[in-house]
């Protein structure tokens, strides 16, 4: 294979990538145009599609009234940077506290569909905290959230 072919193919797989993202993104703005007609706040449901994988986990981790030092401990990632998480999620929901994010999400998170959340977090799954939450646990979607992967 040529330079010439090499360098042509790796800008097909770059194209494709990038439909790839914009194809996530309509069916992300697909699932949550039913969420809102389906009964669900819109500045809600517009702050999960906002938030990256780790604002995910720590949503989910907050939920279940975690603490940041918790947090760090549990994903193995420094207490400062959970603080930016937290910090984050709070913003795109537009409170100042924890107890608002709880009294604002568990609603919603009762409610979203469960493919729905996964496609609006990235690929971590709704039920994440409950499966994976816990420190020393095997964690498959680690590779999603966590800023230096394995």
């Amino acid at each position: 294979m040529s330079d010439r072919d090499a360098a042509e193919e790796v800008s097909l797989k770059e194209q494709l990538d990038r439909i790839e993202q914009k194809i996530d993104r309509m069916l992300g703005l697909y699932d949550a145009l039913g969420d809102i007609a389906a009964g669900l706040p819109p500045r809600l449901v517009a702050a999960l599609h906002t938030m990256s994988p780790a604002e995910h986990v720590a949503l989910q981790m907050v939920l279940d009234n975690r603490s940041n030092h918790e947090i760090s401990v549990c994903l193995d990632v420094e207490e400062p940077r959970v603080a930016e998480w937290v910090d984050a999620v709070l913003a795109k929901l537009g409170v100042n506290r924890r107890a608002e994010i709880r009294r604002l999400m568990q609603p919603l998170m009762a409610a979203i569909p469960p493919e729905n959340y996964a496609r609006a977090s990235g690929g971590i799954p709704k039920d994440w905290n409950d499966k994976y939450g816990v420190g020393g646990v095997p964690d498959p979607y680690r590779r999603i959230y966590h800023p230096n992967p394995d």
